[in-house]
C-alpha cells in the first residue's frame, strides 16, 4: 500500500526571539515538532472561541473538578 503524502499550505511567519524560544521549548518538552505545537494551538483557540460564542469558558481544573485557572482570549 502506497503512503499518502500530506498536503497543505506553507506558512512563513515572524516571531520575536522570545516567542520563538517559547515555541521551541514547548515543542522540545512535549516531544513534538513546532508545526504540531502550532496546530495544537490553533485547535485550542478554536475551542476557546466556540466556547466564548456560547457564553462558556475554558478552564484548567483539578482532578476533583475545581477550576484553578480560566482560559480567556483577549478581545
Amino acid at each position: 500500500m502506497a503512503a499518502v503524502a500530506e498536503t497543505g499550505k506553507r506558512l512563513n511567519l515572524n516571531l520575536s526571539d522570545r516567542a520563538y524560544d517559547e515555541l521551541s521549548t514547548i515543542a522540545r518538552e512535549g516531544r513534538r515538532s513546532m508545526t504540531e505545537v502550532v496546530r495544537l494551538g490553533i485547535g485550542l483557540v478554536r475551542l476557546a472561541l466556540e466556547a466564548q460564542r456560547k457564553g462558556q469558558t475554558l478552564a484548567v481544573v483539578t482532578r476533583e473538578g475545581q477550576a484553578i485557572r480560566e482560559i480567556v482570549l483577549p478581545e
